[in-house]
């Protein structure tokens, strides 16, 4: 048995609070990789055989335009392609790239269906509309021409091909019954079917479209006008984003509640000479008001988010999950192979929480193994143990292992690297255990590489945000 293809998801490259994107220290995207991902690249490299080159998936969201600016993007994504395809030494992957397109990069897809919609008019035809999906099975027809564009700036890597899919891609053997399907995981989160949710509401029918094409078709305009292309919106996409990831942490939003207060209470008595500890009634002050009314504004956002980093996956979630695979994937999966697979794996990222797990879904014989990515992107300051970040194995044979990398560390101490499956016992399982066992010194130093920049990361958060929110006060002043 060997490794097929290696999914990767929610790389988010080019973002500051990526653990990949490597900046200087005037915050400016550097040359090379940073030295969590160059650790990474190392540590692969030593657990794969000699002769074994998998494909790389990349499972969405590995392009951060949601909320940084293209340049910074395309020069992160070589940072990248020098980790895993280095000029001078051993490439980890071969160059056949699968990219299916997720919320943050769907962006990506709208330029592959104009490039077609383009082509199609050039040859002499005019199509109905734009292809809004791709096929599940067999290589994709759509190449990424900005990545491969970006890759043509290593002469090296001649003949390097990005095959992008959307929303779903996947392999099947139909002589086994087997298959394994993957899917960013956008459109497992109802934020991101708000335009048939809003039709059904209208109608009064089943919010959730029947089938892939619809899917698309009612809400691909609304994921790439609000959701795919924020990191072009100059400073106010970039502060968008500031505000966002601070929120997300009920701590870090109580504390930037404060200082906000702070300066607002500071600023009456400046400006204009009212004391803040003024009495106005029952023994309330004025300081007392403002911060109150500061805190319920900034920090209910944060209560509600941070809801969802206490769990991996909730009832809704279930049920989101249960719907996608028996519904719309299922009636594609019919109209390409005939029938369902007889046992089927189900890889998704989106939510930045690992985790593996088996469901049971109408019309499935076989309970579906259920494997998330993960992120390498950290979405609050203060940490969640559920968040965290996996890499998924896929055989030969279709079965899927993760490779789960990281979960942020609890009282200062991270899960060693490991190998888990979804319940069943697999041979993928037990070979590629044994492979990072193996490798387990340059899994250590990714590890340790991973708890360092975690460590850095969260310490400077809030205090960015409340350095540019103090800029952007005395600017409006």
């Amino acid at each position: 048995m060997s490794i097929a293809q290696i999914v990767l998801s929610d790389l988010h490259l080019g973002a500051r609070d990526s653990l990949l994107t490597h900046v200087n220290g005037a915050d400016e995207i550097a040359d090379g990789p940073s030295e969590v991902l160059a650790s990474f690249a190392n540590a692969l490299r030593e657990t794969l055989k000699d002769d074994e080159k998998p494909q790389l998936v990349l499972l969405g969201d590995a392009l951060d335009l949601g909320l940084s600016p293209f340049g910074d993007v395309s020069k992160s994504f070589l940072q990248l392609i020098d980790a895993f395809f280095p000029k001078d030494g051993r490439e980890i992957f071969s160059r056949d790239i699968v990219y299916i397109a997720g919320n943050h990069d769907h962006h990506l897809w709208r330029m592959a269906q104009d490039h077609c919609f383009i082509t199609e008019v050039m040859d002499g035809n005019i199509p109905g509309d734009l292809e809004h999906i791709t096929t599940i099975t067999g290589t994709p027809r759509h190449r990424c021409r900005m990545m491969e564009s970006l890759i043509a700036h290593r002469p090296h890597l001649a003949g390097a091909h990005v095959h992008i899919a959307y929303p779903n891609w996947g392999i099947a053997n139909r002589q086994r019954g087997r298959a394994v399907v993957m899917h960013h995981g956008h459109y497992l989160d109802s934020m991101y079917r708000a335009l048939s949710n809003f039709r059904g509401f209208l109608e009064g029918s089943e919010p959730r479209p029947a089938t892939m094409h619809e899917l698309e078709e009612q809400n691909g305009p609304w994921i790439d006008f609000l959701w795919s292309d924020l990191g072009s919106a100059g400073q106010i996409g970039g502060e968008a984003g500031t505000l966002y990831q601070t929120m997300l942490s009920a701590g870090a939003s109580h504390d930037m509640a404060e200082a906000i207060a702070r300066r607002v209470t500071g600023g009456l008595h400046s400006k204009l000479g009212i004391n803040p500890k003024m009495e106005l009634k029952y023994g309330i002050t004025l300081d007392n008001l403002i911060r109150v009314g500061v805190d319920l504004t900034a920090g209910r956002g944060a209560e509600k988010q941070r809801e969802g980093y206490r769990h991996v996956l909730g009832e809704d979630e279930i049920d989101d999950i249960g719907w996608y695979l028996s519904t719309p994937l299922a009636a594609q999966l019919r109209e390409e192979l005939g029938e369902l697979p007889r046992e089927v794996q189900f890889v998704f990222g989106h939510t930045h929480k690992p985790f593996q797990d088996e469901l049971m879904v109408d019309g499935y014989d076989l309970p579906v193994g259920v494997f998330n990515t993960g992120g390498w992107v950290l979405d609050e300051p203060g940490l969640m143990p559920v968040q965290g970040c996996a890499a998924m194995l896929v055989s030969d044979e279709l079965e899927v292992a993760s490779l789960r990398l990281f979960n942020d560390p609890v009282d200062g101490v991270m899960h060693p690297v490991r190998v888990e499956g979804s319940g069943r016992e697999t041979k993928l399982v037990g070979e590629a255990a044994a492979a990072v066992e193996a490798a387990s010194g340059h899994w250590a130093e990714f590890s340790r590489a991973v708890h360092a920049r975690i460590d850095e990361e969260g310490d400077k958060r809030v205090r960015d945000f409340l350095d540019k929110s103090n800029d952007m006060r005395e600017a409006a002043e």
